[in-house]
């Protein structure tokens, strides 16, 4: 009986693929890398791995069947189709399957020896010049398999330095805004004094992020000095955690304005996507442009959204793999070194162990106390006086920023509205009434849920 070739767990599949592609794309000059890392997969037993390339033709399929006909025995089963075609890779001959003892035999023989499926290989062009090459398989991946994988990524990988004399675009805002994100440049006038109150939270961000951020070389120093070996302690990754409401986002722009880095901001629906591999394919695209920037800072809003806990044991295939992406990018397998991230939640515990271990810091933005509370509505209601605000601000005990931000608009609306009733001659600002009367509306509480007369406790005798 031939030695049936070992398969290799999936984790170390998975490592060795996408650890060998990053290694690939960083010994490159960055004019020259046309492809993304690849995504890898498991679901139902299936493993899967995605080559996405900017530049695939047709033509290329022959170069793909060079490459693969060395480490397969038989390739059989071409069909055609949209745009590429697919076909059987088998690393066992067409000979071996048909022995006895791989098949079926008599009642009362011994079960056959069950060889492992051949590898089904999609090759698929895109209108706009680019493609995807598939490697599927309902098994684990051979080392044969896995070593002809990264010899096609590395065919395809870089860009033919003749096509670089063709225009290409290179500014990675262009490509961040298709890709759904929104740059904003670094503005002067984003300042703390944005933000109402949080004075702890603001000193903290200012010494633990901003500072590292406008002198990295003292950090740099400092660490040479205590490591044995050399690093910094300028943080990469950051944490913001609180309820909805209390100045997450604000204060990441505040963080981009002082520092002068740019701001990308990447909503949680610029990434999720229907098509099967399209998000993490999306996250990772987003990573690579802000990496192509001199500095940036990339804001993942909603971070629980596409990286929850795997212990939960319902987490959906697509989530896993954005999670193994966003997971890749912070572990230092790519050089993020010109990135620094900051993910906000609502709910730091929903998120997974492993993802909040790669934070290196992590800054709390609680609820406004009725001191902050009073200051915020300072802002959005500059011409009450301090005891009104002081009164206002003990009535709305456990709303946010944005909540009494919302409830100052419900006044000024109501305001409006009455004075164009009564067709004022005057317009004025609201008065305290109309405070009172928007935060009794947009603050009162919840009414029970209705009970059925069938569930209705019965009346004391």
């Amino acid at each position: 009986m031939p030695d049936l070739a070992p398969l290799i767990e999936y984790d170390a599949a998975r490592q060795q693929i996408e650890g060998n592609a990053a290694a690939f794309l960083a010994a490159l000059a960055p004019e020259r890398i046309a492809a993304d890392l690849p995504v890898v997969g498991l679901k139902k037993s299936e493993v899967s791995v995605e080559l996405t390339f900017q530049a695939l033709a047709l033509t290329d399929f022959f170069g793909l069947l060079e490459v693969v006909q060395p480490y397969f025995h038989h390739l059989t089963n071409l069909r055609r189709g949209y745009r590429g075609c697919i076909f059987l890779a088998d690393i066992h001959g067409a000979f071996d399957r048909r022995r006895p003892e791989f098949r079926a035999r008599k009642a009362g023989d011994p079960p056959p020896v069950e060889l492992p499926p051949p590898l089904e290989i999609q090759f698929k062009t895109e209108a706009k010049g680019g493609g995807t090459i598939t490697f599927e398989k309902k098994a684990l991946l051979a080392q044969e398999e896995i070593n002809c994988i990264l010899d096609v990524f590395k065919k395809y990988g870089q860009r033919d330095p003749a096509s670089l004399t063709r225009p290409v675009i290179t500014d990675p805002t262009i490509k961040l805004a298709e890709l759904g994100a929104v740059v904003f440049a670094p503005d002067p006038e984003f300042t703390e004094e944005r933000i109402a109150g949080y004075e702890a939270t603001k000193r903290d961000v200012r010494d633990t992020v901003v500072l590292p951020l406008l002198n990295p070389e003292v950090y740099v120093k400092i660490g040479e000095l205590a490591r044995v070996r050399a690093g910094s302690s300028v943080p990469r990754a950051v944490l913001f955690e609180g309820p909805p409401g209390t100045g997450k986002t604000t204060m990441a722009r505040v963080i981009a304005g002082a520092s002068a880095i740019p701001l990308i901001y990447v909503p949680v629906e610029s990434i999720m996507s229907k098509y099967f591999g399209e998000s993490e394919r999306r996250l990772d695209a987003i990573f690579s442009s802000a990496g192509q920037l001199a500095r940036s800072i990339v804001f993942l809003d909603e971070i629980d959204a596409f990286a929850g806990s795997r212990d939960a044991g319902n987490m959906h295939e697509a989530t896993r793999r954005i999670l193994s992406v966003l997971l890749r990018q912070l572990q230092g397998l790519v050089d993020t070194s010109r990135i620094v991230v900051i993910g906000a939640t609502n709910t730091a515990d929903d998120l997974d162990p492993a993802l909040l271990s790669r934070f290196n810091l992590r800054v709390h933005f609680p609820l406004p106390d009725a001191d902050e509370r009073a200051a915020i509505l300072g802002r959005y209601a500059r011409h009450l006086a301090a005891d009104e605000l002081a009164a206002l601000a003990a009535a709305s005990d456990g709303r946010s920023g944005r909540e009494l931000e919302d409830a100052c608009g419900v006044a000024e609306r109501l305001w409006a509205s009455r004075l164009i009733s009564s067709a004022a001659a005057d317009i004025t600002a609201p008065p305290l009434d109309s405070y009172r009367t928007a935060f009794r509306l947009k603050f009162r509480p919840a009414p029970p849920p209705p009970t059925s007369a069938r569930h209705a406790p019965l009346a004391a005798d």
